[in-house]
């Protein structure tokens, strides 16, 4: 049984994904928004795992564009680094889940952390100076 559009009461809802224009400081990314559209005023509801399906994808384009990392470039530059999450989280100054929050794209990095780990990331070198003792 269809759902009717509680929006216009003229259509009804049907379960699909269009492109959808996210805006953010001027600038503008396409996605995939999966959710349930009306088909005649396009009118959408969207539930939590059609929310969650598009978070990562607008926290890495604000991250772009704040010139932060995005959740990729975290994991990159742990990875190179040789660093544990836990370790990184240390290093940063962060907990761990908010740490692994950063790498599973759930939460844009603080911009302390962001610009520490782009240093490590060119001076790989000044690692052992942050490195807690027995780490």
């Amino acid at each position: 049984m269809k759902k009717a559009c509680s929006f216009c009461k003229k259509g009804f809802l049907e379960r699909k994904t269009i492109k959808e224009t996210y805006s953010y400081k001027g600038y503008s990314i396409e996605i995939d928004q999966p959710g349930e559209f009306c088909h005649f005023c396009s009118e959408g509801v969207l539930n939590g795992a059609d929310l969650k399906a598009t978070e990562k994808q607008i926290l890495a384009f604000q991250a772009k564009i704040d010139g932060l990392l995005t959740s990729s470039e975290i994991i990159k530059v742990r990875q190179k680094l040789k660093l544990s999450q836990k370790q990184a989280a240390e290093i940063c100054g962060d907990d761990l889940n908010r740490f692994s929050r950063y790498e599973c794209g759930e939460a844009i990095p603080l911009r302390s952390t962001s610009n520490l780990l782009m240093i490590l990331n060119n001076h790989p070198e000044l690692l052992p100076e942050l490195m807690p003792l027995g780490g």
